[in-house]
């Protein structure tokens, strides 16, 4: 398994780290929530034009777009806009700033980091229940911890150079 470390709520990315990979586990986190969102909006099988009034006042503000530029997107996009919106509008104020946040992370990722962050991510979905509850209780762990502390792990994990077996030593900690 791969590095997923713990969310500690700082951007890395504002501290000096490589753009052309990822340099942190808080990163991978905030990063894996975000890939979810993105799974969640995956297209329909058999998606049918919607018409732009048929989305309601409140999805076509969630949307920001024109009717003209709603009815020119294919169906499948619409399709998954819609349910897109429509998991915004579930959201409370606090997940949607986590959203808003984890986008934000994700737009200035390079391809190769993304790439990077999917692969992470199959690979978590393929452990098997008791190792991915492991994960999430080592992140659990790691987010009660203070921040000086977590900056030191981090910094711990960036200079090793076996980043699983790192990890590994986490998840002993937390069995």
């Amino acid at each position: 398994m791969g590095a997923f470390p713990a969310f500690s709520g700082t951007d890395d990315r504002n501290q000096g780290c490589s753009s052309t990979r990822l340099n942190s586990y808080q990163t991978v986190i905030r990063l894996f929530l975000a890939l979810v969102l993105l799974l969640c909006l995956a297209p329909g099988l058999h998606a049918e034009t919607l018409s732009w009034s048929d989305l309601g006042s409140e999805r076509q503000r969630v949307l920001g777009l024109s009717e003209e530029q709603w009815q020119q997107l294919p169906p499948e996009r619409q399709e998954r806009l819609r349910r897109g919106a429509d998991r915004w509008l579930s959201m409370s104020p606090a997940e949607r700033r986590l959203a808003k946040k984890n986008q934000r992370i994700w737009s200035r990722m390079t391809a190769e980091e993304r790439e990077y962050i999917k692969r992470k991510y199959k690979e978590f979905q393929q452990l098997p229940k008791e190792k991915r509850e492991q994960v999430v209780r080592l992140k659990k762990w790691f987010d009660g911890l203070p921040p000086e502390r977590r900056k030191k792990i981090l910094k711990r994990w960036r200079q090793a150079k076996d980043r699983d077996a790192f990890l590994e030593k986490g998840l002993e900690r937390v069995r």
